[in-house]
């Protein structure tokens, strides 16, 4: 999501202002890229399609791969067919296995271009995105930074924007691989038998409805423990550096109960998230639905 500080001094925040003008800031940045910030998903897709070629080349790589994996057992299914017919021979066998190999050579081939330029895209987000803050805090004025927490900035400077990298890689990459995994698969048993779509068919089912109560469980607790982290790390960051004040005034058992209690609620949620992730049900739906698709072929 967009980083934003919310400027009280009746300045806008990064994530709330629609492109706003450098001329309007105190301080500008000489051939500064403009986002477009007029809503969260824009944002984003402002930052990635800065570099159009590399999202396309995600999608061409991770389809090409998918297709392969899917080719694969077909030719695996081919052999036996082979093997059980009258026109068996070693030179066919040898044809299709070694058929087999290359198709698996170049699916591997493809995986690592795949996740070299899925990795490469997120690395350039994550420093478009912490470049952008830094040009969006160089520009507030010194009302605006005496009333921020420095605690606050830093844990968006540093680990917020790194969550960015981890949403595009494995985050987008994992989430697209799973829908291709899902949807070429589905459209190549359709070609060989239109009666083997039973056991796909209720996964679906299953699936969306375990992955959006995942989704619905999980938003909440995540969101509130990264909130709750950037409160702990501006209590912490202000102890320390007002630390004269505090010996001065005695205070040093009441910022240390503030802290271990900020701690003891982030532990909590990040707990509480773990419990949620480890409740992930769509991998037993998988395992339940590939053991029901074998059945079903079997019978028929």
């Amino acid at each position: 999501m967009a980083l934003s500080l919310s400027a009280r001094d009746g300045e806008q925040s990064p994530s709330t202002s629609q492109n706003p003008a450098p001329n309007n800031r105190e301080f500008t940045v000489a051939g500064e890229h403009v986002y477009n910030r007029r809503s969260a998903g824009r944002w984003i897709m402002s930052h990635v399609l800065r570099y159009p070629l590399l999202p396309a080349l995600v999608v061409l790589f991770s389809v090409s791969e998918m297709v392969l994996f899917s080719y694969a057992p077909v030719l695996i299914g081919q052999a036996f067919d082979l093997m059980l017919s009258p026109q068996r021979s070693v030179a066919a066998l040898t044809s299709i296995a070694l058929l087999v190999l290359g198709v698996r050579i170049v699916q591997g081939l493809i995986g690592l271009c795949s996740a070299g330029t899925v990795e490469l895209l997120a690395q350039r987000l994550e420093r478009n995105t912490r470049e952008e803050l830094m040009i969006s805090l160089l520009g507030k004025s010194q009302t605006f930074h005496n009333r921020q927490q420095i605690g606050d900035i830093m844990a968006r400077a540093t680990n917020d924007v790194r969550q960015l990298n981890g949403m595009v890689n494995p985050g987008f990459s994992m989430i697209f691989n799973s829908m291709l995994g899902i949807v070429i698969p589905i459209i190549g048993v359709a070609f060989l038998d239109p009666h083997l779509l039973l056991a796909p068919a209720l996964f679906l089912v299953f699936f969306y409805w375990s992955l959006r109560r995942y989704t619905n469980q999980l938003n909440p607790v995540a969101g509130a423990a990264r909130a709750q982290f950037g409160v702990m790390n501006a209590g912490l960051t202000e102890s320390i550096g007002g630390i004269e004040v505090v010996k001065a005034y005695a205070q040093e058992r009441s910022a240390r109960r503030r802290f271990a209690n900020d701690a003891r609620i982030f532990r909590d949620l990040a707990v509480k998230e773990g419990q949620i992730q480890a409740r992930y049900l769509p991998i037993l739906f998988f395992g339940l639905m590939y053991a029901l698709g074998f059945a079903h072929a079997l019978f028929l």
